[in-house]
């Protein structure tokens, strides 16, 4: 890094920029001699500071209302699908949230052509993007504290895995198999739960607003959602739920390559990118990001009803660390221990729990997560070493 990029202290006053986010601004801090992330230099600016919690479009939910209200009344969901009246948001277990999106998996007549088909889902999700709040909602991990040590055979991962692929084997979501993706038929108003960056708002809102083709949000009526946790935690009330789910968050930067001719320049463009109030407000209020500026994002971006969408503040206490995790990959020298490590055979898995022959022996999630465990942290002590070949500190 220190070969390719020059630190931002030498260019630029620094001393202003503790208004922004400071877990986003450390993840760019790094001391090279001490080999310690959050100290020392500034190497770039955050683009943005992401987070990734569901997105629900309401529109389905209100087509199953009565469906979802028997399944309460019965005691089978423990309530509906909204936010409560003392602002508590729907914390569903992995049971109760498969048999939500089950209920929500139905033809819908009142589809417009444009959606392509009239089969809507509860979700369609998939393991590299989607599986980390599943293993995080189980009170598990993707590597251990120092990122040394794989932890794909730990019963909490393994139990978080299968709370996915239940939504699968209850027939909640959408098959591996389609040629439509996920994000394809949610914003064709054909799945009711999905994931959603920060940096997806502005597009999602375009749909919605549109009356021309989404009239009355007769279709797609977008609001954010939490991801679901641990069947462990049934027996407790919504506002015990409230601390026990979580959704990745990250960032990008801005940094300048020491090839650059206008070095300072640079950098100066950078911090107007990251750090000027009217830049902020203008990505902010186009659905881009989140402000950079703490006390914009707490401030006028929750309480300003031109900001959107209505339950934006999820995103924030995702970044303030109540709701929010560091994707794992962020952590180590390289993500080949999980790309290849992990997500290259879950075809087997699929094969398992939707019984279709996709060339490959089905495996359960439990069979499958111990049988990657080994090759997974080879590859992972393998990327340990490589750090340590290039970096004479560590």
């Amino acid at each position: 890094m220190a070969d390719k990029i020059v630190p931002l202290d030498d260019l630029l006053d620094v001393s202003s920029l503790d208004k922004i986010w400071p877990v986003a601004l450390n993840l760019y801090r790094y001391d090279v001699e001490n080999d310690k992330l959050g100290e020392g230099k500034l190497w770039a600016l955050p683009k943005d500071f992401s987070a990734v919690p569901m997105t629900v479009n309401k529109a389905i939910i209100e087509k199953r209302r009565p469906q979802i209200e028997e399944l309460v009344e019965k005691g089978i969901l423990p309530f509906f699908p909204e936010i409560d009246e003392n602002g508590n948001l729907p914390v569903y277990t992995f049971t109760e949230f498969a048999i939500l999106c089950k209920t929500l998996t139905f033809e819908d007549p009142t589809l417009p052509e444009t959606a392509g088909s009239k089969q809507v889902y509860g979700t369609h999700l998939w393991e590299d993007f989607c599986l980390q709040p599943f293993i995080w909602g189980a009170g598990g991990d993707y590597l251990n504290e120092d990122a040394t040590k794989v932890l794909f055979d730990t019963p909490e991962f393994i139990e978080g895995y299968e709370g996915f692929m239940k939504i699968v084997e209850m027939g909640g979501s959408g098959l591996s198999t389609d040629e439509v993706t996920g994000y394809m038929k949610f914003l064709a108003g054909r799945v009711a739960y999905f994931p959603c960056g920060t940096w997806d708002v502005g597009a999602f809102q375009a749909i919605e607003d549109d009356e021309s083709i989404n009239p009355g949000k007769s279709w797609f009526d977008f609001d954010l959602a939490p991801w679901p946790i641990s069947d462990r935690y049934a027996d407790l009330s919504i506002e015990e739920r409230q601390d026990k789910w979580f959704g990745r968050i990250d960032s990008v930067g801005y940094c300048v390559s020491k090839q650059s001719k206008n070095q300072k320049l640079a950098a100066e463009l950078a911090y107007v990118l990251s750090a000027d109030e009217e830049v902020q407000r203008f990505l902010a209020k186009r659905g881009g990001q989140v402000p950079n500026i703490v006390s914009m994002a707490k401030g006028e971006y929750l309480t300003d009803d031109s900001y959107f969408p209505e339950s934006r503040e999820i995103f924030i206490r995702m970044l303030e660390g109540k709701n929010g995790r560091r994707v794992p990959t962020s952590l180590t020298f390289n993500a080949i221990w999980h790309t290849e490590g992990f997500i290259s055979g879950v075809d087997s898995v699929w094969s398992y729990y939707e019984g279709i022959d996709k060339g490959v022996k089905p495996m359960s999630v439990s069979e499958y997560c111990k049988s990657v465990q080994p090759k997974a942290q080879e590859l992972l002590d393998q990327a340990i070493r490589d750090e340590a070949a290039l970096n004479p500190f560590k």
